[in-house]
């Protein structure tokens, strides 16, 4: 079924989350519940005496970050890479993220992948759940691009 988006507000769960998978095969997650991605930024600040003492600024850098959470599916291949990330330390704990809006519009993104749960009460389904930390700049598409 082909998503029809034209304005106004749209749900998270008209998003497509993908992880990279292969040299050229990106896989959705399955059993995602929750991808929050947020963009820090820096902003250095002086007071000058040609401004009067008045505050200035400029924006010097920004950084992505987030979290997810999520059931562990086993034999899912995307749900498989990302939990395979759960012991590696250094460069084997990164993955590539693409998440397509439902404008068909994409962000794609390398992010350091700390898994944090593991288990849960005897009644719980297995999650998969952890923090994001992004590594250089992201690239957006927008629609048509």
């Amino acid at each position: 079924m082909e998503t029809k988006f034209t304005a106004g507000q749209y749900a998270v769960s008209e998003c497509k989350v993908e992880v990279k998978t292969g040299e050229e095969e990106w896989s959705p997650v399955a059993d995602l519940e929750e991808v929050s991605i947020s963009v820090e930024n820096n902003t250095e600040t002086w007071y000058s005496i040609n401004d009067g003492g008045w505050q200035n600024a400029l924006l010097t850098a920004k950084a992505l970050s987030g979290s997810f959470s999520g059931k562990r599916t086993v034999g899912d291949k995307g749900n498989d890479y990302i939990d395979g990330l759960r012991y590696n330390i250094g460069k084997s704990a990164e993955a590539d993220f693409r998440i397509t809006f439902p404008d068909e519009s994409t962000l794609e993104f390398t992010a350091v992948v700390g898994l944090t749960d593991l288990l849960g009460s005897a009644t719980d389904v297995a999650p998969l759940s952890g923090d994001l930390t992004g590594k250089g700049k992201p690239k957006f598409t927008p629609k048509g691009a």
